[in-house]
C-alpha cells in the first residue's frame, strides 16, 4: 500500500477508532452503574397500605432511575410511601432529580422519610430527608452538614473554585434546599453563620432537642 492510498485511508481509521472508543465508554458505565444502588420496595408488615422505599447508598446515579422505576411499579398501591434513608450524600443534581420524584408521589400519597438507629444522612441526603411530612430518626441515627463541593465531571477530582464563587454556590444550594423546607427558622439561620468551611454533625436526639424541626418524632 503506498503513501497515498494510506492517507485515503486514515480519515476511516480514525472515525473507525472514535467509534469504538464511545462504544467502550458506553459499555464500561453500564457495567458500572448496573448493580450499583439497589432500592428496595416492599409493603409495610404493619401497614399494608403503606409501600416502604429503602435506599442504602450514596446520591448518585442510578438512584433517580431507580426511584422513577420504582413509583412507576408502586404509584396505584397504597395511600403512604415511606422513604427510608442511608446515605453518606452525594451529587446535588441526583438528588434534585429524585427531590422532584418524590414531589410527584405527594400527588397522590402521604410521603415520609425515615433513617433508623446508627444508620446516616449526610449532605445531601438531608434535602431528600427535609421532603416527609413526618420525618422520623433514631435517637442515635446521625445527619451531617455541609457547604456544597465543585468536583470535575471527567476526572471526579474536587475543584478549586474562587472564594465567590464557592459562596455564590453554597448560598443557592442554602436558598433552595434549607430555606424553602420546614427547617425551623432561627436554627436554619444558626446554620449559615456555622456551616462555613465545616462538616457539622448531629445525631437526631440533638437536633430535636435543639427544636431544628428537621426531625419530627424520634424512633
Amino acid at each position: 500500500m503506498d503513501q497515498k492510498q494510506k492517507n485515503q485511508l486514515m480519515p476511516f481509521v480514525t472515525l473507525v477508532l472514535l467509534a469504538l472508543t464511545v462504544l467502550l465508554i458506553s459499555r464500561n458505565n453500564d457495567l458500572i452503574f448496573r448493580d450499583k444502588g439497589e432500592l428496595s420496595v416492599e409493603r409495610d408488615r404493619s401497614d399494608p397500605e403503606t409501600i416502604v422505599f429503602t435506599w442504602r447508598n450514596e446520591v448518585e446515579a442510578p438512584m433517580a432511575r431507580r426511584f422513577e422505576e420504582a413509583w412507576r411499579d408502586w404509584k396505584n398501591e397504597g395511600d403512604r410511601v415511606v422513604i427510608d434513608l442511608h446515605s453518606p450524600g452525594g451529587a446535588i443534581a441526583e438528588g434534585q432529580e429524585v427531590i422532584r420524584i418524590i414531589e410527584r408521589m405527594k400527588r397522590t400519597h402521604i410521603v415520609d422519610t425515615r433513617v433508623r438507629g446508627r444508620r446516616a444522612c449526610y449532605s445531601m441526603c438531608v434535602p431528600i430527608f427535609l421532603q416527609g411530612e413526618e420525618r422520623t430518626a433514631a435517637p442515635n441515627s446521625t445527619f451531617m452538614f455541609h457547604e456544597p463541593t465543585a468536583y470535575d465531571f471527567f476526572t471526579g477530582e474536587k475543584v478549586n473554585q474562587p472564594k465567590f464563587e464557592r459562596d455564590m454556590m453554597s448560598q443557592r444550594f442554602f436558598d433552595i434546599y434549607f430555606v424553602n423546607s420546614p427547617m425551623d427558622p432561627v436554627w436554619r439561620d444558626k446554620l449559615a453563620r456555622e456551616w462555613k468551611g465545616r462538616d457539622l454533625f448531629y445525631s437526631a436526639k440533638e437536633l430535636t432537642d435543639q427544636h431544628s424541626n428537621i426531625v419530627t418524632r424520634l424512633e
